[in-house]
């Protein structure tokens, strides 16, 4: 047996669920659908109720289940009432059991049947290829690969989602920007087996296009993404669009890592650490409180304001090296950005036009702000040193985010408690989450 076969022997206990958990999750799942069944019963508008996801293609991690039900809506229903629908079923059917609300493309019901997360999701009854919503596809989905898989290859699937999820690139959710359960599916179909995927993302180009049957060139030069990953149900989507530069590169690196020297620890995850504590000094940390909503939208505030953030910090001549954030999803978060310096010289140089360009020249010159001094360098350009407007990082975000209007950070993400340090200070809670994804090296990759 070669040294990834005894690995891959020893990872599958950790990643398939033994059968007391199949049983269970079974019961749970037959109970929560019954309340649906039971609800939507009568309702013109709802044609069916069937499992999706990893449930009902028996392609679930260990101790990491969750049960997707969905129902079908009449092609004829609109779209304003298909909403409310995903609002009113899971919340009527599952209202014993403390239902969420929440958003995706369209709304749909989280709730929790016996510590097991049950997610109730509208999607329209068409023919393949007729989508009205983005639901739609699931069932088809979960059509491909009950058909085409058997028990080996759905422990091969297990696998793989055990590899992405210990390396942090596994859901497509906005949080994580990684490889969803369907795409380890997909990929498994393409390839055949989590060897087979790993030996073939080793050797993955830019742009690499991945696709189990035929598709439209054409169509696939309009795809921006690292990977382009065809789905098998619709040839004109790109799986890949979910998966972050960061996320495809850290597997394609993973995989590597894994064929090289493999280890069943990259099976476990806490691949990350230990801490470079020398570099804590030149991390800024903004660390505050939020209002509780859907995942997915604090997640896009808190990413868009931190990708703000450091646009701010980069026009202020900062020297951005790495930024992180991270949310409880409840009411805290906080945003982590290494910094060259945490200070910057008070002045700063300004590079003008060549002497030969008279007016350009001449309106440098009459610039507003008083320089400090002025010259001709040796390119013969008029150069200047003015006063810089921020010197110390703290101060200056801290100043930007009294007044978000035209800084770019979400208007009403910050709910109350604001604090700004740096990252030598004692961090605990998302802060330190955060301040230890931007000092620490996953070590198993690199």
């Amino acid at each position: 047996m070669s040294g990834v076969s005894a690995i891959v022997a020893k990872a599958l206990p950790l990643c398939e669920p033994p059968p007391s958990e199949e049983q269970k999750i079974t019961a749970v799942a037959e109970e929560a659908k019954a309340l649906v069944d039971g609800h939507v019963a009568g309702k013109s508008d709802i044609v069916q109720v069937v499992f999706g996801g990893s449930f009902a293609k028996g392609t679930w991690l260990r101790g990491d289940a969750d049960i997707d039900i969905f129902f079908k809506v009449r092609p004829s229903v609109p779209v304003e009432k298909f909403e409310e629908l995903g609002r009113s079923v899971g919340q009527d059917a599952l209202k014993a059991h403390r239902p969420r609300l929440r958003y995706s493309d369209h709304p749909y019901v989280e709730a929790f049947v016996k510590n097991v997360r049950i997610n109730v999701v509208p999607c329209y009854d068409v023919e393949q290829g007729r989508w009205q919503s983005a639901a739609d596809r699931s069932p088809f989905h979960t059509e491909f690969i009950s058909r085409n898989f058997d028990n080996e290859k759905r422990k091969q699937a297990r696998l793989l989602k055990k590899f992405f999820k210990a390396a942090g690139t596994y859901g497509a959710e906005i949080s994580t920007g990684g490889f969803s359960g369907y795409v380890s599916e997909v990929l498994v179909h393409k390839y055949g087996s989590f060897e087979s995927v790993l030996r073939a993302a080793a050797d993955w180009q830019e742009r690499q296009v991945v696709a189990a049957g035929d598709y439209d060139p054409d169509v696939v030069k309009g795809f921006n993404s690292p990977i382009v990953i065809i789905d098998p149900v619709d040839s004109r989507r790109n799986l890949g669009t979910a998966i972050s530069p960061e996320s495809a590169g850290r597997f394609m690196l993973a995989a590597r890592a894994f064929l090289g020297r493999p280890s069943i620890q990259f099976f476990k995850g806490d691949q990350r650490g230990p801490d470079a504590k020398k570099l804590l000094p030149s991390v800024l940390v903004v660390e505050f409180s939020h209002k509780e909503r859907s995942p997915d939208v604090v997640w896009g505030q808190i990413k868009r304001s931190t990708s703000a953030i450091a646009k701010q910090l980069e026009l202020a001549d900062f020297v951005l090296l790495r930024s992180s954030c991270v949310t409880d999803e409840k009411k805290s978060a906080a945003l982590a950005f290494m910094l060259e310096s945490m200070t910057l010289p008070p002045y700063t140089k300004k590079k003008g036009p060549e002497v030969f360009r008279r007016n350009d020249a001449a309106s440098f010159l009459a610039c507003k702000k008083k320089p400090l001094v002025t010259w001709v360098d040796r390119e013969m350009r008029v150069a200047m040193l003015v006063d810089r407007k921020a010197t110390g990082a703290i101060k200056f975000t801290r100043s930007l985010l009294q007044n978000t209007e035209n800084s770019g950070v979400a208007k009403d993400l910050i709910a109350g408690r604001l604090q700004i340090y740096s990252g030598n200070r004692k961090t605990r809670g998302v802060a330190r989450e955060a301040v230890s994804e931007v000092v620490s090296t996953e070590r198993l990759i690199f």
